[in-house]
């Protein structure tokens, strides 16, 4: 299995707008920064410890990793929060928001890793024209080539669900679109059997995630409008996933069929938990984590090439305070900035008419 390297779900505090009251929309919002916060240090976890423990390394390769965990509790935030934005906003006004979410923190988190790998002269993969072009349009991972950026190759992944839910609204199917979850979840496990078959590792883990993000949007329609798309497609990626994953092969020796399942599954499971109690408030380091957490997520491996030469839990302890501090402060001076220049720009566009509304002005 391919793309080794965990990354977040993207779903932006510029876009939460829900059909609910104020207290059920403030409820939602908590519960899914908790999600995110939680999902943050679980990848800031399993890199510190994996990259300064060789006893844990191997223990994380043959049972459980945390990042992974981390990751598909993102993806389903994503799956949960992107079709409820488009749902409140024109086409326009989503891809201005979703523009000035994500590409201004990328473009300086993306150079000042760069210029930390180079004044420490760490060693580091680097990259041709064509993929450092597709890595600073933040399409790199579409395509499989390196991350100049360690985590990076899962915000194409992001894009990719946004440009389909965008899609689909484009055609008055949003919530129809829920459906292509299985097309992910069979095209996934199409690549497995394409792995079995070759011998050779196949980018399984693209449409593995694309699913998950199906599911987190089968379980916003589960709220939103009392659907019940989210059960076949929870059973059936709690039991077809891991099957893929044992069909499969684990060609580089990275991501075992039971790590991968495991993992993948602990992630269903932190989700799960958080929106169990999703109408108890939330705990407020977890609060101000998820609100932090894009940063975290980018900003992590330069502190971490920062660090460097400290050693065990010295290391670990530099980067955990460091960490959420530079994340803050990026947060505050650009990311927050950032979101706002988006919303002033889309301020004028009209929220799309429901379709009660459409109806009534068209009738004679």
């Amino acid at each position: 299995m391919r793309n080794v390297v965990v990354g977040q779900g993207l779903a932006g505090p510029g876009d939460r707008t829900g059909a609910s009251g104020t207290t059920d929309r403030s409820k939602r919002i908590a519960f899914l920064e908790g999600v995110r916060g939680v999902a943050a240090m679980l990848v800031v976890v399993q890199h510190l410890f994996a990259e300064q423990f060789p006893a844990y390394r191997e223990w994380t390769t043959a049972h459980l990793d945390l990042g992974r965990v981390g990751v598909v509790a993102f993806f389903l935030v994503s799956g949960y929060v992107i079709p409820l934005s488009l749902a409140g906003q024109t086409l326009t006004a989503f891809a201005v928001r979703r523009f000035f979410r994500l590409y201004p923190v990328y473009w300086l988190a993306l150079p000042v890793y760069v210029v930390a790998n180079v004044v420490t002269n760490s060693s580091w993969e680097g990259a041709g024209p064509f993929a450092v072009i597709l890595n600073i349009l933040m399409l790199h991972g579409l395509l499989g080539l390196v991350s100049i950026l360690p985590p990076a190759w899962t915000l194409s992944i992001e894009l990719l669900f946004y440009a389909q839910s965008a899609a689909a609204k484009a055609r008055r199917l949003l919530d129809a679109s829920v459906h292509l979850g299985w097309a992910w979840l069979a095209f996934y496990l199409l690549l497995c059997v394409g792995e079995r078959v070759t011998g050779r590792d196949l980018p399984t883990t693209l449409p593995m995630l694309l699913f998950v993000a199906s599911l987190g949007h089968a379980i916003h329609l589960r709220d939103a409008a009392g659907r019940r798309a989210w059960q076949a497609l929870l059973a059936g990626g709690v039991l077809l996933v891991p099957l893929g994953a044992y069909v499969g092969v684990d060609g580089d020796g990275q991501w075992p069929p039971f790590t991968y399942s495991v993992s993948y599954l602990g992630g269903l499971a932190l989700f799960g938990a958080l929106y169990a109690l999703r109408r108890r408030a939330m705990a407020r380091p977890l609060i101000f984590l998820g609100g932090i957490s894009y940063a975290v997520y980018l900003f992590h491996p330069t502190l971490m090439t920062v660090f460097e030469s400290l050693h065990g839990f010295a290391y670990v302890a530099a980067c955990l305070v460091s960490v959420p501090l530079v994340a803050y402060v990026v947060h505050r001076l650009v990311e927050k900035p950032s979101i706002d220049i988006g919303r002033r720009l889309t301020a004028r566009l009209r929220r799309p008419a429901p379709p009660s509304a459409v109806r009534a002005s068209a009738a004679p």
